[in-house]
């Protein structure tokens, strides 16, 4: 069960991003082979599913996460719950009651359609 109290964001690569889970949202974290599986839930006990990380950067208490502005909105298809920077690199903060698809596992109850790292991403990365 997801800790409502718990401070900060769980910070993870997924396809070649950066993505910010924040902590209450959060019932387990596990590894499977060359990746993690996260089991999340929102603040009000809904919205649960099991998301795909390629890495695990840690946990930030400070992160500052400002709302997606709608030119912002335009251009990026999957829900967030804002943006954030963390070492000079931007941050996606997951809205755990509609995880993005780039995140879904394909292996929990969230519906995903596989593990493909990139999708819902191409175009968007700019580094790959």
């Amino acid at each position: 069960m997801s800790v409502p109290h718990a401070r900060g964001y769980l910070l993870l690569r997924r396809g070649g991003g950066l993505w910010g889970i924040a902590n209450a949202a959060i019932d387990g974290l596990v590894r499977r082979g060359a990746d993690y599986r996260i089991t999340i839930g929102d603040s009000g006990g809904n919205g649960s599913g099991v998301l795909a990380a390629d890495e695990i950067l840690g946990v930030v208490e400070d992160l500052r996460v400002w709302p997606l502005a709608p030119v912002v909105r335009r251009f990026w298809p999957q829900p967030a719950a804002g943006l954030a920077v963390h070492g000079g690199e931007p941050v996606v903060v997951v809205d755990p009651g509609r995880p993005p698809a780039a995140l879904q596992s394909g292996d929990g109850e969230d519906g995903g359609e596989g593990d493909r790292p990139d999708e819902g991403l191409e175009g968007r990365q700019g580094r790959e």
